[in-house]
């Protein structure tokens, strides 16, 4: 079956932190990346539930609409971290960002929550498709703080949402259009706030998905960034790959 998949690779870095609470995953067809939130109990186990509730929608034959899918995919492994957190006390309070992609035939479905971002490289231009949530995102919009400011505010890791276990926590989904030749960047915070979109871009339009990840990540620790880092670059291609259909 000839149709649009996603051509991946993935990378995560510990960056200066004692251990990696970033958890990636990528396939023919959906791609994510889940950031442990820092301060909080057990981040890498929560990052870690949420892929593994997405490796298991990408293992589906899908039964209905592709937004459904994801959307149950990420309530479960939401409604895993609260469950675990209760069996556990130690890990009480943990809690994860994401951001997921989604390919059907001719579309992205987009999940997120938090401040892990996805972007779209389309004819060299670079597009941020999700949205953060983010007290400096929140300063922005309002016009109390520039894009710049936001980059070097002591309060920059801040996250007001983020998938803790609660009943009423949900991704925001969106659709967009896709395209053979589409570039998308899927990364954590760890990246996106010590290398501006410029720089990614620059990146993003050079050479191979290997190259382009590795690239972005030695550019965050060169950067100073302390925190984990992760990258999922994917390209969309068209080609007969049967595991690739939903």
């Amino acid at each position: 079956m000839t149709g649009l998949v996603l051509e991946c690779t993935a990378r995560t870095d510990v960056g200066r932190r004692a251990n990696n609470e970033d958890a990636v995953f990528a396939s023919p067809r959906l791609a994510a990346v889940a950031d442990g939130v820092g301060g909080a109990a057990a981040g890498e186990v929560a990052s870690q539930t949420l892929i593994n509730a997405l490796i298991q929608v990408d293992k589906c034959r899908l039964q209905g609409r592709l937004e459904d899918a994801l959307a149950a995919g990420i309530a479960w492994g939401n409604e895993t971290i609260g469950f675990i957190a209760g069996c556990r006390p130690a890990m009480a309070g943990m809690s994860t960002t994401v951001t997921a992609v989604a390919l059907g035939d001719d579309r992205y479905v987009v999940a997120n929550l938090g401040d892990s971002r996805t972007y779209l490289l389309r004819d060299g231009e670079l597009t941020q498709l999700t949205h953060d949530d983010s007290w400096v995102q929140l300063m922005i919009d309002s016009g109390e703080l520039t894009p710049e400011a936001a980059r070097d505010h002591p309060q920059r890791s801040l996250v007001l949402a983020a998938l803790d276990g609660a009943a009423d926590r949900g991704p925001v989904l969106s659709t967009f259009e896709a395209r053979p030749g589409d570039r998308l960047l899927l990364c954590s915070d760890g990246l996106s706030d010590v290398v501006d979109d410029d720089a990614i871009a620059a990146t993003l339009r050079g050479a191979s998905r290997a190259q382009c990840a590795a690239r972005l990540i030695d550019l965050a620790l060169a950067a100073g960034g302390r925190d984990n880092i992760s990258a999922v670059v994917a390209d969309v291609a068209r080609r007969d790959d049967p595991t690739a259909a939903w």
